[in-house]
């Protein structure tokens, strides 16, 4: 059995200390911290995989915690994301500088900070990414080649292999990379639809096994989810979507409610609502699985639907 992965927790609220080792210990081994300056001594002997720090904290705030840490052996690389009680630009500015990967808001939503953690742990490749998510950016891939945009392609083709995914996908991922660094955009090209097609007739088929939805209900849940927005809960409005991707909402609701939670769980929650709206209407028009095929005709073509693209940080 493997051992559970170390996350050192720092703040100065016990309360906050025992929230988050209380919703990570099932699946993490949780050092909870009271300040900073003990945080700076503990990583003097021990290491750790991921810290979560708070930024406002009497004497030793987060930013000059982590400056601190960052001038250790063991807090050099380790990967930290932000809590923060409010999303203030110039706090994260300085955070990126010293290399956060994330940062939360507090209080913060128990299932979006598992998700945040995984991502991080993700992007480190120290855990694999689903087979729907690596659908996805192999899809964007796939579209920014369509469109000639290939220096973004390129970008996105190193970030995903930076994921632990299947070396098959890998492979043949990388092989797409060299043809692109060698300027052979047809041969790509070709490459990269031919992961696309086999990734897509993996994830349509765990689609297959969702719970049926009559298309009245889609576009009743998802305005459900708009009024949340409008009143401010984005928690709410997150929960909603996340229960309504379990049912069989076509691959086009499915990828639009994907672009959304993400743009929720990065608290861009106006482009959020747009994008709901947008996919009303469209749902108005046309149904669900009416809309799948004429996204997949536009893809084929090379034309983006609605205008949106997905944006996976």
């Amino acid at each position: 059995m493997m051992d559970k992965m170390k996350i050192l927790a720092i703040d100065d609220n016990t309360v906050n200390l025992a929230t988050l080792e209380q919703e990570l210990k099932t699946k993490y081994e949780v050092i909870p911290m009271i300040s900073g300056r003990r945080a700076i001594k503990y990583l003097y002997r021990e290491t750790v995989d991921l810290i979560l720090l708070d930024v406002q904290m009497p004497i030793m705030d987060g930013i000059e915690t982590l400056k601190e840490i960052r001038t250790q052996e063991n807090g050099v690389t380790v990967p930290v994301i932000f809590l923060t009680a409010k999303k203030d630009k110039t706090t994260v500015l300085e955070g990126a500088k010293l290399g956060i990967m994330d940062y939360i808001t507090k209080p913060f939503d128990p299932q979006d900070l598992h998700e945040r953690i995984e991502r991080v742990f993700k992007r480190l490749g120290v855990l694999p990414m689903e087979e729907e998510e690596l659908y996805t950016r192999v899809k964007a891939i796939y579209d920014d080649l369509k469109t000639g945009k290939v220096k973004q392609a390129v970008m996105k083709v190193e970030e995903v292999l930076n994921y632990q995914i299947d070396e098959e996908m890998s492979g043949r991922i990388r092989s797409a990379l060299n043809m692109l660094k060698h300027n052979e955009l047809d041969d790509a090209l070709l490459m990269v639809q031919r992961v696309v097609e086999f990734l897509e007739k993996k994830v349509s088929g765990t689609r297959g096994s969702a719970l049926p939805i009559a298309e009245s209900d889609i576009s009743v849940r998802i305005l459900y989810a708009v009024d949340d927005l409008e009143n401010f809960k984005r928690k709410e409005a997150l929960t909603k979507l996340r229960d309504l991707q379990k049912y069989d909402v076509g691959a086009y609701v499915y990828k639009v409610l994907n672009e959304v939670i993400e743009m929720l769980g990065s608290f861009d929650e106006v482009r959020a609502e747009k994008r709901l709206r947008v996919l009303l209407d469209e749902l108005k028009l046309k149904g669900s699985s009416e809309l799948s095929k004429e996204s997949e005709a536009n893809a084929a073509k090379g034309i983006s639907s609605a205008g949106y693209h997905s944006t996976i940080i």
